[in-house]
């Protein structure tokens, strides 16, 4: 392989041209100001030619004031076409512009939702109290809950649904609001109401369909300390289920407000814990209730089910119409993290990284949701909605891991702080949004808010790493440059390989390296095809055989005279010389199996896997500098994960997992000085069979195997016998080698980059 990523900042406030079409997320260059939603449909209209809008909403959040809008054509409303101008609540400078617009063919079909519900709420049954005289007030009192469920305070993964639970699961507390009439308590406050479903229109037709599992509004003299026994749910006495989903509903709610977030200053929220017999729940935003099923289990005896509704009701506050787009999963991962967030809190050690741990194994399916999916990778142009499986991924866990990754590494760095932090950004920048939002939307709206909110910290940076682990965030530009460096006379000429990854065209790009006089400019646009470049890096005379060197840049992506300007800084990393291998690499020319669909399998593909065998009779033992060469060629490099076992034991090492990368060829020495999962290797013997296995997790490409190997590093090969020609077109890393291709090869991460030797840098973006 001859090239590596050179991984260019992603853009921190990136943006994409000037005239919107579909879901697009702009951060203006020039400062415009906008005190009323008359003036931001001014704006739109001078800076898009953006007419005929009509006024949603004004909403706010902690720092910004958002003006709403909808497309003027019939359904509209309820369309999912959104236009949000976000303003900073002091100054009334417009921070970002979210726009989703449609076409109106593309709404004719758009319903709200009218369904109709028929609730039996606490004022019903006190009213009549209330009209003789009787005062309504608020008073405190004791409930008896698990925080979070049983199987997580006791730590015991062999409980079963079934199983008395012993009085150590239950968490006791005290004070807690509720509303008392002529002596009698009920379940409500300002925050929360537990209700009864009596009936519901669930398909829209307009016909409502009782509920089988009516249990009345549950009320005490005194405390509400009962403890949980499954068989008074048969008889629908749900004292315990209402008063778990009312205090974990509550205790929430109020955290929220402390973030600064209210969703409750209009009505309570509103909770069915006993609803119907299906083993589900869901939260319906424009009846206001969440309700919970009673099928294989209780959901209401989990608060993992109980928050991750909650913070559907949250996310649709915030966000009204929310909709389409990659609504969906991020949405159910929003809820995910929700849940997760709450209970990190009090429990850090045991499976934080698990939601649904009693509800989910107390189901008819598995139904448990991890948080450290750490090979999701978002593929542009799949769509997302909830539950779904691309790429071999849950997408729920896509977009609820690199959140919940980033909450844990701010609270490890800046303490528990940070919890609230994180938190805070991620629902303002979700508050910025609107329907049909994407992924990478989402995301820049994150970062942003992370910005605004706490410029003098680190988390901007935490999210945009992971979002980029995820491909949810990509470069403006990629780079891919030789591997290995062949020097002459203290210098040598790179060809570099740029792809533009924003997915529109770039105005202009430049870059400036500190060991080279030549400058990168592209003054018209860069299209998404590949261009190249080539430029002259001067090496110090220090640098011997073997050294890893780096070339420093900075770049400046402009993707028009309206957008704010990309600043990056990163740096490139290169190994002076080529290696000389121990043994020459197998050579495959195999077909790989790809990916199939079926009914059945990961969301509709059955995965496909092929597996290499390499026999060696030498009994070396891998030293302090050897590699593992892989050449494999294929169209969509995204889809594969490739993985080597060594002759003795049973470790998996992974080579490249799902790894984003533009070129259709990798072609490299993975050395083990760099690279710290081929480095696991150090030790072991070369005698024996080594197994390459290569999964292919997405249907539609297929590649081809062109050969790979192991070996110790006997040496590199001298300077002096390299030329200027030779460093463009014979730089494989692997003189030995046969068949290797003197094409540019693929490699997203990069032989050092995933192992820290790319440092890249987040520089304040600045017009």
């Amino acid at each position: 392989m001859k090239k590596h990523l050179l991984a260019l900042l992603l853009p921190i406030v990136g943006s994409y041209c000037s005239a919107p079409l579909a879901s697009m997320i702009d951060f203006p260059l020039d400062p415009f100001y906008v005190t009323s939603s008359d003036e931001a449909k001014q704006l739109l209209a001078q800076r898009y030619t953006l007419t005929g809008l009509v006024n949603e909403s004004v909403s706010t959040s902690l720092l910004s004031t958002q003006y709403r809008f909808y497309q003027g054509f019939a359904n509209a409303v309820a369309c999912s076409s959104s236009v949000v101008v976000t303003v900073d609540r002091n100054t009334k400078e417009v921070m970002q512009i979210y726009t989703h617009l449609l076409d109106e063919s593309e709404c004719q079909s758009a319903k709200e939702d009218n369904r109709a519900i028929d609730l039996d709420t606490p004022e019903q049954t006190y009213g009549p109290h209330v009209t003789a005289g009787n005062v309504k007030q608020i008073v405190t009192t004791s409930l008896n809950v698990f925080d979070p469920d049983p199987l997580t305070a006791l730590e015991d993964t062999t409980l079963e649904y079934s199983d008395v639970i012993s009085n150590a699961a239950y968490s006791l507390y005290s004070d807690i609001e509720v509303t008392e009439v002529a002596g009698t308590r009920y379940l409500e406050n300002s925050r929360v109401r537990a209700v009864d479903v009596r009936a519901f229109d669930l398909d829209g037709d307009g016909t409502l369909e009782a509920d089988v599992s009516q249990q009345g509004i549950i009320t005490s003299a005194s405390d509400f300390t009962i403890e949980r026994d499954i068989r008074d749910y048969e008889n629908k006495h749900t004292q315990f289920l209402d008063t778990m989903a009312f205090y974990h509903i509550d205790k929430s709610v109020q955290y929220l407000q402390q973030l600064g977030f209210d969703i409750v200053s209009e009505k309570p929220v509103q909770f069915d814990a006993f609803f119907g017999n299906k083993d589900n729940s869901t939260a319906y935003l424009a009846q206001n209730v969440i309700v919970f099923g009673n099928g294989v289990s209780a959901d209401a005896e989990d608060a993992d089910v109980i928050l991750h509704e909650l913070g559907h009701m949250i996310n649709f506050s915030l966000v009204k119409r929310w909709r389409d787009g990659d609504t969906g999963a991020i949405g159910e991962g929003l809820g995910d993290y929700w849940a997760a967030s709450s209970r990190y809190r009090s429990n850090k050690t045991f499976q934080p990284d698990t939601v649904f741990r009693w509800d989910g194994i107390n189901t008819s399916k598995t139904s448990t949701r991890i948080l450290n999916d750490t090979e999701a990778r978002y593929l542009p142009g799949a769509s997302y909605p909830a539950h779904v499986v691309r790429n071999g991924s849950n997408v729920d866990q896509l977009w609820s891991t690199p959140l919940f990754q980033v909450l844990k590494l701010a609270i490890a760095e800046h303490g528990e702080p940070a919890h609230e932090h994180i938190d805070r950004i991620i629902w303002e920048g979700i508050a910025a949004l609107g329907g049909g939002v994407t992924m990478p939307d989402a995301a820049l709206s994150i970062v942003k808010a992370a910005e605004r909110l706490y410029p003098q910290s680190n988390y901007s940076d935490l999210f945009v790493k992971q979002f980029k682990a995820h491909n949810i965030l990509t470069n403006a530009v990629a780079f891919y440059a030789p591997q290995f460096l062949m020097i002459k006379d203290g210098k040598t000429k790179v060809t570099l390989d740029l792809f533009n990854l924003s997915g529109k065209n770039i105005h202009t790009f430049t870059g400036r390296f500190e060991q080279s006089d030549d400058v990168l400019s592209f003054d018209t646009a860069l299209s998404s095809k590949k261009q190249q470049a080539t430029i002259t890096v001067k090496v110090p005379d220090s640098v011997q055989c073997g050294d890893a060197f780096t070339l420093n840049a900075e770049t400046v992506t402009d993707f028009n005279n309206q957008q704010i300007p990309t600043k990056g800084e990163y740096s490139i990393p290169f190994i002076v010389c080529t290696p000389k291998l121990t043994h020459t690499p197998k050579v495959e020319n195999s077909t790989l199996s790809d990916a199939t669909s079926t009914e059945e399998g990961l969301g509709g593909n059955k995965i496909g896997v092929k597996s290499y065998l390499l026999t060696l009779a030498d009994t070396a033992v891998l030293d302090n500098d050897f590699a593992v060469s892989l050449h494999i060629k294929h169209k969509r490099m995204s889809d594969l994960k490739i993985t080597l076992t060594p002759p003795v034991g049973d470790r998996e090492i992974t080579l490249l997992a799902y790894d984003n990368i533009q070129q259709d060829e990798f072609n490299q020495q993975l050395m083990s000085r760099f690279n710290q999962q081929v480095n696991r290797l150090k030790g072991e013997s070369l005698e024996g069979t080594w197994t390459l296995k290569v999964t292919d997790r997405a249907v539609g490409e297929s590649g081809e195997l062109v050969s790979w190997g192991i070996a110790n590093i006997s040496g590199y090969s001298k300077p002096e016998t390299a030329t200027d020609e030779t460093n463009n077109n014979n730089n494989n890393g692997n003189n030995e080698a046969t068949n290797s291709s003197s094409k540019s090869g693929g490699g997203s991460l990069g032989w050092l980059s995933l192992f820290m030797l790319v440092i890249i840098k987040l520089r304040k973006n600045t017009p």
